[in-house]
């Protein structure tokens, strides 16, 4: 058995401590029974399954799918016709998606491949005979990040596939919601104890008990929809152990949480790291802003005009409100603070985002339609390959979100008074500029716009949507839907794997 360590793999290194230095030999081609021998070769083995987490925020992953689908993000088609892409983004749009859809197979890859990687990971280091205090650790972050991309895939297309054995070759079957459910609560509870409880630089980008808990939060909080068990006390139980930890807090400015170096950020529970030399998959500048803005942000690569905020979204936020501020939008101007402007047969016209345009336009949108997200910041430096990634390190969980999941889980057990009371949920309207919620204020539909503006386009609308029971719902440029609470299984992968085609186990 071979393994091949690419440059890449280097990050790894940086996640567990174990190497600081870029400028080290890469290593390739190493047989198995002479590469784990020592506990730093095991470390950085490790890190491959942190490595899959990277294309999370990608055009064609699972981000997308979640996102693109839910009333958050849209893609329009512009008037020359690109980003049409044979329909699949208006696919996720009406809630229609096929078998063929590319984004939808491409997020079931990301997925599965997670899976797959932390199944490898967990048998070689299993199998070493190398002994050390911290291996046990190990082998529980991994179980754990296991789960975590279990946990998508039970979100997003309910029956899975189950396999956590890498040397069976045997074809797994489908298993039900229910069992996956069952799984990924008992494999982050049978590991928890293992888990570092304090948070430090030596555990950065890795799975703690702060990211179990908030994972074990989010199941219970999803649980009356994923298997018709309201499990709303457990929740807010959940929700307090992240907070009793003490390992976390509001960071007053809440754009610090998504800055080019936002490794700082003591709200941020965990985090996809990325760096501009090592890693290629943070390139949201190029997915949203318009090509003319390369001039404000003195980019070198040039954007793609494509993703933008749906007006009905956009209207959401109040302009007294801060996180309106994740959105570019109005008269835009160059990095010297002059406006900007095309020439159209000798007349000026003024680079103008318009964030307010009419359904008519979802197939036909102006180049300048829509406004842009600028939620992480853009990184203006470091140039690669001829294109430019991002240092912003991708947050997939934070404080707030622990915060609000227990508001919402008080609730629903009639706790609306005192959820409307919580300092730190107070905070997050306060440090935005807004005013707390009075409890006559707090209404569940209140409560999901509220979570809309905060997280918007962190990967968690859609999810939120189901729970609260509005995403049949019509929203911009989608009509009232019935259909694709999950996702179908793409065809690629039953044709692979006939089970698939199968009724679920139990």
């Amino acid at each position: 058995m071979k393994i091949k360590i690419f440059t890449a793999l280097l990050l790894s290194a940086i996640l567990f401590g174990s190497c600081t230095d870029l400028s080290e030999t890469v290593y390739s081609d190493i047989s198995m029974n002479q590469f784990f021998t020592n506990e730093q070769n095991l470390l950085l083995n490790a890190g491959r399954a942190y490595t899959k987490l990277q294309p999370y925020p990608e055009e064609q992953k699972l981000w997308a799918l979640a996102t693109i689908s839910s009333d958050e993000c849209v893609v329009c088609t512009l008037q020359d016709g690109s980003w049409w892409d044979g329909g699949r983004d208006d696919e996720m749009k009406q809630h229609n998606v096929s078998t063929s859809n590319k984004i939808n197979r491409l997020a079931w890859e990301y997925v599965f491949g997670g899976i797959s990687a932390c199944n490898e990971v967990l048998y070689e280091t299993e199998s070493s005979p190398v002994q050390f205090d911290g291996k046990n650790k190990i082998v529980a972050e991994i179980k754990v990040l296991r789960a975590l991309f279990y946990y998508w895939g039970l979100d997003m297309w309910g029956d899975l596939p189950y396999t956590i054995d890498f040397t069976n070759k045997v074809l797994p079957k489908k298993k039900s919601r229910t069992f996956i459910y069952n799984f990924v609560e008992k494999e982050i509870k049978d590991n928890m104890s293992l888990l570092d409880s304090t948070v430090a630089t030596t555990n950065y980008g890795r799975v703690t008990k702060g990211l179990a808990y908030t994972l074990l939060a989010k199941l219970y909080l999803n649980s009356n929809v994923w298997i018709n068990t309201p499990r709303w006390a457990e929740a807010e139980q959940m929700c307090d152990k992240v907070i009793a930890s003490r390992q976390y807090k509001l960071e007053a400015n809440y754009f610090d949480n998504f800055a080019v170096k936002n490794e700082t950020s003591k709200e941020n529970i965990f985090v996809i790291v990325n760096n501009s030399l090592l890693t290629h998959s943070f390139y949201w500048y190029d997915l949203t802003l318009s090509s003319l803005s390369q001039k404000t942000f003195s980019m070198k690569d040039t954007p793609w005009d494509g993703y933008i905020c749906p007006p009905d979204f956009f209207n959401s936020y109040s302009d007294k409100d801060l996180r309106k501020k994740s959105w570019l939008y109005g008269q835009q101007y160059d990095a010297t603070g002059k406006k900007l402007f095309e020439m159209a047969k000798k007349d000026t016209v003024w680079f103008v985002y318009n964030p307010i345009f009419p359904e008519t336009k979802y197939k036909s949108r102006n180049k300048w339609d829509g406004a842009r997200c600028i939620k992480y910041a853009f990184q203006t430096d470091g140039l690669q390959n001829g294109t430019l990634d991002m240092d912003n390190d991708f947050v997939l969980f934070r404080y707030a979100d622990v915060i609000m999941m227990k508001v919402e889980s008080m609730m629903r057990q009639n706790k609306t008074a005192e959820a409307a009371a919580l300092p730190d949920f107070q905070k997050i309207r306060t440090r935005v500029g807004m005013p707390p919620y009075t409890s006559d204020q707090l209404t569940f539909d209140e409560l999901l716009v509220e979570r809309g503006r905060e997280f918007a386009w962190e990967g968690h609308r859609r999810q939120d949507l189901i729970r609260f029971g509005k995403w049949n719902n019509a929203c911009w440029a989608k009509p009232v839907t019935t259909t694709q609470s999950v996702f179908p299984i793409p065809q690629t992968a039953i044709d692979t794997n006939p089970n698939l085609s199968l009724a679920p186990e139990n």
